[in-house]
């Protein structure tokens, strides 16, 4: 077995795992029933799904013999700005949903921040209790 052969194979590993997180989160996405669940969906895809895409890109180049040093720059920060824009795309998205006041599915955990949204001072039993 070749560099080129084993590189081309190492690529399409990594291109096919990262077409299976998209595929789990799609199915998990189609499972889920409000919208808080389906923001949460996305974080495999685009936290794992996208950067193991890109890799796997990057590394059939590397084995072809194509990759420059532009190239790789290019993968590294598209890899980077996926991670960014998805995490706030995925903040603004949960905070809409929130902010939208729909109903949530009875299988959903309630909402962990809503006795912050009123701030009061802490009573002395909580203090003693710590």
């Amino acid at each position: 077995m070749t560099w080129t052969d084993a590189g081309q194979l190492v690529a399409g590993l990594l291109m096919l795992l990262g077409s299976l997180f998209f595929a789990v989160t799609a199915i998990g996405m189609w499972r889920s029933r409000d919208a808080i669940s389906r923001v949460n969906n996305l974080s495999p895809a685009t936290g794992a799904g996208l950067p193991l895409i890109i890799i796997g890109a990057v590394v059939h180049d590397l084995a072809a013999g194509d990759l420059t040093v532009p190239d790789g720059v290019k993968a590294v920060l598209a890899i980077g700005a996926a991670l960014v824009v998805s995490s706030v795309a995925s903040n603004m998205l949960a905070r809409s949903a929130y902010r939208s006041q729909t109903s949530l599915d009875p299988r959903t955990l309630s909402n962990a921040l809503e006795p912050f949204e009123e701030l009061h001072a802490p009573d002395e039993d909580d203090q003693t209790r710590r």
